[in-house]
């Protein structure tokens, strides 16, 4: 008789050891990590894990009679999808779930990166030195920069020019030239530019495309947890998705306290007989 199995736990046995776990105490989860399906490469992981969660559903059809009143009910297919939270902002997951990845910059990569810079008016000085040296020149490179009030909201505009002037400033480099206009020491201003950060800036960045998905893979989960009968000895237990699909969709807010959820949908191995969804595998406790 053949057995069909698309959720099994796995015993070592060898020689006079015998493991016969059946209810499992987790603790946590430790690292996920996402593997090329073919070379085995890992294409990302996460290790700061929060409510991990695998839910499995079956879709059925019933046959009814005439009345409508269920006769049999057919099972049709079985789908199992695991979601969690990073309790961090991870660049390298909100990378994977954007179809792209992480770039660091380098001496042969520059990151095109935005600054807002607020300078401080010093006395009879009119020049200030800038922080990086803006992507543009003119206009295209620092088209304005405006008067800070002391709320911290926007006050007067002032306009790029050749020269500085009344209402004007300039730039070139480095070097910014503020308006000829009368101000008081320590006055603010805004300046609002882009510059391309390289191996001496540093900038990492993630970019999130309209055609650029996930990569399917085989995403491997790994819990600590222990024996109910024997809770002094931990396993490490491996929830394995042969082939799995990062799904696209994910909502991040922008605070201290939040968190960066993920979900993965559990592919069946089409080529494979057992069509598996995923399997638990508890090894030996080393």
């Amino acid at each position: 008789m053949t057995t069909q199995c698309y959720a099994s736990i796995f015993l070592f046995l060898g020689g006079t050891k015998y493991m016969n776990i059946n209810n499992f105490v987790i603790d946590r989860p430790l690292r996920g990590v996402m593997l090329h399906a073919s070379t085995g490469e890992a294409l990302w992981s996460v290790n700061q894990i929060e409510n991990p969660t695998l839910k499995v559903t079956a879709e059925t059809a019933d046959a009814v009679d005439a009345l409508g009143t269920p006769i049999v009910s057919f099972d049709r297919a079985k789908n199992a999808e695991f979601s969690a939270e990073s309790s961090l902002f991870d660049l390298g997951l909100m990378a994977a779930q954007s179809g792209s990845e992480k770039v660091t910059s380098s001496a042969t990569l520059a990151v095109n990166t935005p600054c807002f810079e607020e300078v401080t008016y010093k006395d009879a000085s009119t020049t200030i030195t800038l922080k990086h040296t803006p992507d543009a020149v003119g206009a295209d490179g620092i088209p304005f920069i405006y008067f800070l009030n002391g709320d911290d909201s926007f006050g007067t505009k002032y306009a790029y020019a050749s020269a500085a002037a009344v209402g004007k400033f300039t730039f070139t480099g480095k070097t910014l030239t503020l308006p000829t206009d009368t101000f008081k020491a320590g006055d603010k201003f805004l300046v609002i530019y882009n510059y391309n950060a390289d191996a001496t800036d540093g900038a990492i960045g993630v970019t999130n495309t309209a055609k650029s998905f996930p990569k399917a893979g085989k995403f491997v989960l790994e819990v600590l947890g222990a024996d109910v009968c024997n809770p002094s000895t931990l396993y490490h237990a491996y929830i394995i998705f042969p082939q799995a699909k990062l799904l696209s969709d994910f909502d991040v807010s922008f605070t201290t306290d939040s968190k960066h959820p993920f979900s993965l949908k559990a592919m069946q191995e089409y080529c494979d007989h057992e069509k598996k969804l995923f399997s638990v595998i508890i090894p030996e406790a080393e």
